[in-house]
């Protein structure tokens, strides 16, 4: 199964970014408003909070391969749907725009759990460690390639043809996950069919304290920290006035940085403790926030470099402890709710693009470091101090 999975996931990651990156910059360059772009990736995240829980519930009761297809085919119709109007219409009314991210937002909302609830399943010649962090590879090499092939076809030709292009990389994906299928891993109890995701967690965050403290600082931060990528744009379009190269630059090294963290992960994890890593990735995050805001391109990629390596990090030692403390029946319920804490980005998008608008974007930046930083000082301190108290 890894053989048509990693490959698909390959392809739907590079739609995603071109995609994300063309949509974005479109959305700056014919508005100027930093609030409309946080409102783009407001409606296109916030699914993530309602449908999350549902989506998990599918994919413990459902075969998750034909799961992944329809959502992959679904989403590469929406995009040639909006490819279309963009050829025939010309400038697109944000009405259209919001509409198209609302529905990729629900579509990725259904697709993200059941993704990940695959995971442990492709292989027994992979560790649970390694199927994440192979998968965050794909994610930060597509972060690398997407932003130059969606610069490049806006720079030659128009943002139209960035869509086409991710309407036909999504067609691939699609293809690909044909062979796809996986046994349902609690389609035959009970006690799977009767029991919502909330109670699941609920029950599950009882006994794992250290769990849902890592929850709620993923929560928090998710708000907090990682919402540059939405104001990158605005940062680099102040700092860099007429670079619009610049801004897919920093994109490719964050993602360089991504790359470089998933490949040094599986070694780190053998010599240090998972929540540790997580921590410490988190508060050097919020340090590298601070520094992205220097009007230097060299500084602005290097820490665009330490950013992506700090961030991806902290996700993939979140999602590794949650991979490996989860029963394979209740896998799907709970990674619904524990990767909800993605439906945070948009709320914090719009928060701090509103903010950016009130006291300017690098005052903003400053707020979103340090307050990540103390956010995940905090609730370090909670675990050390914790720690102290049961050898005690």
């Amino acid at each position: 199964m890894a053989k048509y999975f990693f490959p698909s996931s390959f392809l739907l990651f590079l739609g995603n970014w071109i995609g994300q990156i063309a949509l974005n910059w479109y959305v700056y360059d014919s508005y100027h408003n930093a609030f409309y772009l946080g409102l783009v990736n407001f409606v296109r995240l916030i699914p993530i909070l309602f449908l999350s829980i549902w989506a998990g519930a599918i994919a413990d009761k459902y075969d998750r391969g034909v799961l992944i297809r329809i959502t992959i085919t679904s989403s590469a119709v929406l995009t040639a749907i909006l490819c279309f109007l963009s050829f025939e219409i010309g400038e697109l009314p944000i009405y259209i725009i919001l509409i198209y991210a609302c529905g990729r937002g629900i579509l990725n909302a259904v697709e993200t759990p059941i993704r990940q609830a695959i995971l442990p399943d492709l292989s027994e010649k992979l560790s649970t460690v390694k199927a994440v962090s192979y998968h965050s590879f794909i994610i930060n090499i597509c972060r690398s390639i997407g932003p130059a092939v969606a610069g490049g076809i806006i720079a030659v030709l128009n943002v139209k043809f960035a869509f086409l292009a991710q309407t036909v990389v999504y067609v691939g994906a699609a293809l690909l996950c044909v062979p796809l299928h996986f046994k349902t891993a609690s389609a035959s109890t009970e006690e799977a069919d009767a029991r919502f995701s909330v109670s699941v967690v609920k029950d599950y965050f009882k006994t794992h304290v250290q769990g849902l403290n890592i929850f709620i600082t993923s929560l928090l931060i998710m708000a907090t920290g990682f919402s540059y990528t939405t104001l990158l744009p605005v940062l680099t379009s102040l700092n860099f006035p007429g670079q619009a190269s610049v801004f897919g630059i920093a994109m490719t090294f964050s993602a360089l940085g991504g790359i470089t963290a998933t490949l040094l992960l599986p070694q780190l994890l053998k010599l240090f403790y998972s929540i540790n890593v997580y921590y410490l990735s988190s508060i050097l995050f919020g340090i590298t926030l601070l520094m992205v805001i220097m009007p230097n391109s060299i500084l602005l990629f290097g820490c665009i470099f330490l950013i992506g390596l700090f961030s991806q990090c902290a996700r993939t030692t979140n999602r590794v402890y949650f991979q490996t403390h989860i029963e394979p029946e209740k896998r799907g319920r709970i990674l619904s709710i524990v990767m909800m804490d993605r439906g945070m980005i948009p709320l914090g998008a719009v928060i701090m693009s509103a903010l950016a608008e009130m006291i300017g974007i690098v005052p903003t930046f400053i707020t979103m470091g340090i307050s990540t930083i103390v956010i995940a000082t905090l609730f370090y301190g909670v675990k050390e101090l914790k720690n102290r108290g049961s050898v005690i």
